[in-house]
Parts: structure tokens; sequence; C-alpha cells
């Protein structure tokens, strides 16, 4: 059923895919959607995002108590990103769906991991231009990953640690000209 309904929803958007849809993609009434769900469409967008979310909360709070060297950023981006890429299809949908970007099953939590991932990485005395960098990187990670599905994953993955890595510099370090 979550194969089926990200399908669908990568095709027409949550909100343009309706729950007949679901059901006749299933080969069920949509009466018996709603035998085994509440609300349907949200407890099946919760169930297809929540592995994802659990996983990346668990490494978060794996890694929250760690000292941050270089060396330890740069292995919690490559985990991060192992875990992204692991999870490629829900991620590139969760990145391209405006409507589920801002669904109360997902944005609150959006919010607070990437508030955790903000403190663990910059610490209270960040500028608002290391702010902007983390953003960048961070986005940008999930738009890449959205953008490039057919690209073999460890290409991907040592692209996007480059690429973050560089996002992520300490203020001292300067990239060369």
């Amino acid at each position: 059923m979550l194969d089926v309904s990200l399908e669908l929803f990568s095709e027409h958007g949550f909100e343009g895919t309706t729950l007949q849809q679901i059901a006749d993609r299933l080969g069920v009434s949509k009466a018996a959607l709603y035998y085994h769900f509440e609300s349907p469409k949200d407890e099946i967008l919760k169930a297809l995002v929540a592995p994802v979310t659990d996983g990346i909360d668990a490494l978060l709070d794996e890694y929250e108590s760690r000292d941050w060297t270089p060396a330890e950023r740069r292995n919690f981006l490559k985990e991060y990103l192992n875990y992204l890429l692991a999870h490629r299809r829900v991620i590139a949908y969760m990145t391209s769906d405006l409507a589920i970007i801002a669904h109360p099953v997902v944005s609150g939590g959006h919010q607070r991991r990437r508030a955790r991932i903000e403190a663990m990485l910059l610490g209270d005395a960040s500028s608002f231009r290391e702010k902007v960098r983390l953003t960048m990187a961070f986005s940008g990670v999930m738009a890449v990953i959205a953008r490039h599905p057919e690209v073999d994953a460890e290409e991907l993955r040592e692209a996007l640690v480059d690429a973050a890595s560089t996002l992520l510099r300490s203020k001292h370090r300067r990239p060369a000209a």
C-alpha cells in the first residue's frame, strides 16, 4: 500500500491523489481504507515518512553529544547522506511536493530536526553567514537527491559530501579562489 501511495503521490501530489485512486490501484474499496485507517491519506503519509524521520532522529541522537571536530562533522555528513540515499524515493517525493512540506505530519518534525542539526554543527555562537551555508548545504543535498534519482548512489554520495563539506567549512578556512 505504501509503494502504491508513494507512486500516486509522486505522480499527482499529495493533494491531487484521491483515496479512490489509491483504492483502485490496490484493488480494494475506498471503504476498506476507512476500515483500516481513521484518516487514510494522513496516516498513509505518516507511515511513508516515519521510517525516514525516525532514522534521522536516531542518527541525531547518536551524534548530538559528540565533540565536533572536522573529522566528526564529515562522519556525520557521510552517515546522514547514506541514510538519505537509502530512502531516496521518499526523500525525492518529500522534497518535490510542497503540500506535504507544510503538512503537520512533516513540517513540525522537519523544523525540529533542522534546529538540532544547526545546534550540533554550528553551536550557539554561529553567525548568520554560517547559518546560510548550513541551510544551503542541507537543502541542496535534498534537492540534488531528488533531481538525480538515476545517478549511482556512490557517485552521488561522493559529490554530495564534497559539495556540502565545502559549504560547511569553518569560517577560519577559506576555499581557494
